[in-house]
């Protein structure tokens, strides 16, 4: 009688652990840009984080968490070389801030380095795609399939694209929150793929001065194929602060916070 006992256990032990080694989870992948010029000689490491680099995200990433219950995020680190990006090297980017200043009238990106540097474009993409793979590699289980959601933040973009690539087939692709996209045009992909997309940015429209000048925007391609309903683009609003560096830089995205739950871009589960 025992031994029908402890062997009757060990099967439902078993059962167990295979029950729970095959449960889907879903994970939010945090994709993190270009991390200043201190960096700048750095290359990402492909490797995948369980937090995020110091103050890049600030609050996002806890408030984005916070909207979907049971969510396990994960950080992969978009850096690389500003030579990967449209200013191709420091002294243009300055240049680009400077010539910008005078951009009061008009909406033409007078100074801005907005051709596209398709082959850095592709460095990150072959770099995120790596990322993925490990990260298929590392975190999927064979039998289920996931559901990946992806936060991206201007080069994290193209890195986010190579990931996308490598993990598509394996998982379902819940949604995705676009910041700031730097070179948007470059490259897209089936985008109702998606659950929802939303892009984020400064309008293009705008006068020059109150435009990103880090990352000038455009849609990200293929966006205008998105079936209605599932997302759009999503501008930075009257009141919120514009211009050269704060229609980019996250530190001055607050009003990020005012989209509440039923509003056009509001991010969560």
């Amino acid at each position: 009688m025992t031994n029908t006992v402890n062997k009757f256990l060990v099967v439902l032990v078993m059962l167990m652990l295979s029950i729970t080694s095959f449960s889907q989870s879903r994970y939010i992948v945090f994709a993190n840009g270009y991390r200043g010029l201190n960096f700048d000689s750095v290359t990402t490491s492909n490797n995948i984080h369980t937090s995020p680099f110091d103050g890049y995200w600030y609050n996002f990433d806890d408030t984005i968490i916070s909207r979907f219950d049971g969510v396990i995020p994960i950080y992969i680190d978009g850096h690389h070389p500003i030579s990967t990006s449209m200013h191709r090297t420091k002294n243009k980017s300055y240049l680009s801030w400077f010539v910008s200043r005078f951009g009061v009238i008009g909406n033409n990106g007078l100074g801005f380095n907005d051709k596209p540097n398709e082959e850095g474009f592709q460095i990150r993409f072959n770099n995120g795609k790596i990322c993925g793979e490990k990260f298929a590699s590392e975190f999927l289980n064979d039998g289920v399939k996931d559901t990946v959601d992806i936060v991206c933040h201007s080069m994290g973009y193209s890195y986010a694209l190579g990931f996308i690539e490598a993990v598509k087939s394996n998982v379902v692709l819940g949604k995705i929150l676009i910041m700031a996209p730097e070179s948007a045009g470059v490259r897209g992909m089936d985008w109702n793929l998606f659950e929802e997309v939303w892009q984020y940015g400064c309008d293009e429209n705008d006068v020059t001065l109150l435009q990103d000048g880090i990352a000038p925007q455009s849609p990200v391609l293929g966006i205008e194929k998105l079936e209605v309903g599932k997302g759009g683009r999503v501008f930075i609003p009257e009141g919120g602060r514009k211009g050269f560096i704060r229609s980019h830089h996250l530190k001055h995205w607050d009003w990020f916070y005012g989209i509440k739950k039923g509003d056009l871009g509001y991010f969560g589960k």
